[in-house]
């Protein structure tokens, strides 16, 4: 089939998709990514229906195969649904020419807004251009871009993310040995991704202030399998390791699964308990905090990112209108408040991380309590 697809298409073809070996279902139905018989990114759409006849946004998604980029298409969606709007999408699956020809195709339908969380921060700069010749409004969401400009960016302080989850380890291994010290591996995400870049900058700047904690810092390219086979290599050469880190929880399944097979997924209080800190908040995430597996994640908010870009590219710049530079406020979200900045490529809402664990992992303002419990998108 076409990658392009309405919100109605995409749920008629969802079923086969894993994420890395694990389904979604959303209200009993199969979340699948739909094969494609297109190539090169061509647009070629089959068996339209009424919907994509209305004026309609078009999301630029780089993956389905993480739990995280399923919710972020979803609030999209719902967002665009909400004022009237159709929903189309495309998946680049990590491929940046994929998702700059996808864009590019997709311009001649005139959307009336592109949303897009770039593969590459630095891969859409004439694309970018090219949408404001056709006076097409593009938001930018997860990924801020390095180059090009957009009319509102969503994103998240993603080296702020890597410090706190490194802060995070410090005062854990503090607790357990009375000073900082100890061994650390951190399995870094792919650093093409300006934000994964980030969090692994933010992470190490910290660890590495403190001269007793080893850090062991490997490329993952946040990859499941990646991660399980480092984590299980580095437990072999080092069977006392004491914390572990990973930039997201879909492939942090991989460090889960290492940890169990070696023998060492103990919960907190244990001897054994390996110090666990990840990035994002999924629900698994929640699941591993309750079990006492995870000892924290610091937590974004994809659910915010579709809904605030979608939001603010109806009230402004659909209308001709620079987004203002000043606080936005919502208490539906967990973090509340947070300033829009100028910046390089335009606009931009940087959400403020937070850290989730045992006090707060039930707060119903959790993006992945709403995911999970409201929306009904759930492993399975």
């Amino acid at each position: 089939m076409n990658s392009y697809m309405s919100r109605r298409q995409f749920l008629k073809k969802m079923t086969k998709w894993t994420v890395l070996g694990v389904g979604l279902c959303l209200n009993g139905t199969l979340l699948a990514a739909c094969e494609k018989s297109i190539t090169g990114g061509g647009l070629n759409l089959e068996d339209p229906d009424t919907e994509e006849q209305k004026p309609f946004i078009f999301f630029s998604n780089k993956s389905l195969g993480y739990y995280f980029y399923i919710i972020q298409q979803e609030a999209v969606n719902r967002a665009a649904q909400s004022i009237g709007w159709g929903f189309q999408s495309s998946v680049a699956d990590f491929d940046p020419s994929k998702q700059d020809q996808q864009i590019r195709d997709i311009l001649a339908k005139k959307p009336v807004a592109v949303v897009a969380d770039p593969v590459d921060s630095e891969g859409l700069e004439e694309t970018m251009s090219a949408a404001r010749r056709e006076a097409i409004p593009v938001g930018i969401i997860d990924t801020p871009l390095m180059t090009g400009e957009a009319s509102i960016t969503i994103a998240f302080d993603n080296y702020k993310a890597g410090e706190m989850a490194a802060q995070k380890i410090i005062e854990l291994l503090t607790e357990k040995y009375g000073t900082p010290k100890g061994i650390v591996l951190n399995c870094f995400g792919q650093l093409k991704s300006h934000a994964w870049n980030l969090r692994k900058q933010g992470f190490e700047a910290v660890i590495q202030t403190y001269e007793d904690v080893e850090l062991i810092s490997r490329a993952t390219e946040g990859d499941l399998t990646k991660m399980h086979d480092v984590t299980a290599e580095i437990l072999s050469q080092f069977p006392q390791l004491d914390a572990v880190h990973a930039p997201s929880e879909t492939p942090a399944r991989g460090i889960y699964q290492a940890l169990k097979e070696k023998g060492r997924l103990h919960p907190k209080g244990s001897k054994e308990h390996v110090i666990f800190v990840t990035i994002d908040g999924e629900p698994i995430a929640h699941q591993w905090i309750k079990e006492g597996i995870l000892d924290a994640t610091i937590s974004q908010d994809p659910i915010a990112y579709g809904e605030i870009c979608v939001e603010l590219l109806n009230k402004y710049a659909r209308q001709g209108k620079e987004v203002p530079l000043e606080q936005y406020s919502n208490s539906k979200y967990y973090w509340e408040k947070a300033q829009i900045m100028q910046t390089a490529s335009g606009p931009s809402l940087i959400l403020p991380p937070f850290e989730v664990n045992t006090g707060n992992v039930d707060d119903k303002r959790l993006w992945g309590n709403i995911a999970f419990n409201d929306w009904g998108i759930k492993y399975y």
